[in-house]
């Protein structure tokens, strides 16, 4: 089960992660806010996306950061949201380095 060792906040800004199976990764605030893949943002019956990025500050800030059990962790952003779950594995794809 992938899960992180150790998460960190990059000189950019970025939101990083050390994962237990040795890779590192960030990625940038923003970013993760579009991906969030609660019901708000995404049709829970067909996936299909209901954020709409432009109401996404570019200057948007995480403010908080709490794991959920074992698997997950649900960030808190400067525009008020915080619904989300991210699984750990969705994380990892979103930090991945090109």
């Amino acid at each position: 089960m992938i899960q992180p060792k150790k998460i960190f906040r990059t000189a950019g800004g970025e939101l990083g992660f050390e994962w237990n199976d040795g890779s590192r990764g960030a990625c940038e605030v923003r970013k993760l806010r579009l991906a969030c893949p609660c019901a708000l943002c995404v049709d829970e019956h067909t996936g299909e996306k209901l954020l709409n990025s432009s109401s996404v500050p570019e200057d948007i800030k995480l403010l908080k950061i709490q794991s959920v059990g074992r698997y997950a962790a649900t960030l808190s952003f400067s525009d008020g949201h915080s619904s989300g779950i991210y699984p750990y594995d969705k994380l990892m794809e979103l930090t991945k380095n090109p």
